[in-house]
């Protein structure tokens, strides 16, 4: 009887541990995807901003991972859901936005040709800091 007790007791033990462990990963995981979403958005506000005639806001509905490995995270922008686009994050670029979208009719009309990449935006406000 005894014996019954003590390995029940144990399995309970390495039960409850192994929930706090799985617990404390899950939660690593969701934090690190948080950061990359938030990282994202920052990079597409930042391109909107300078490719966007008249950008105001950018309101973002949904970060999904796509079968590729890539991300795509989609939104729209100034109060506007006709406005709509998907903005695509791709592993061979790390997993970063650079300016890779899908859009709605209305959004074309209202982004500037031959729109500057994110990387390209940060090199010359790089170079404009320097200046200064």
């Amino acid at each position: 009887m005894k014996i019954k007790t003590l390995v029940l007791l144990i399995l309970v033990i390495v039960t409850i541990l192994l929930s706090i462990y799985l617990k404390m990963k899950y939660d690593e995981k969701k934090a690190a995807e948080e950061k990359y979403y938030n990282q994202q958005k920052d990079r597409i506000e930042l391109f909107m901003k300078y490719n966007v005639k008249d950008f105001k806001s950018v309101d973002f509905t949904s970060c999904e991972r796509d079968p590729m490995g890539g991300y795509a995270i989609k939104g729209y922008i100034n109060n506007n859901k006709k406005l709509s686009f998907t903005a695509s994050a791709y592993l061979d670029e790390n997993n970063q936005f650079e300016g890779d979208y899908s859009s709605t009719e209305e959004f074309d009309k209202i982004i500037i040709k031959n729109p500057k990449t994110v990387s390209e935006i940060k090199k010359e406000e790089k170079n404009k800091q320097n200046e200064n």
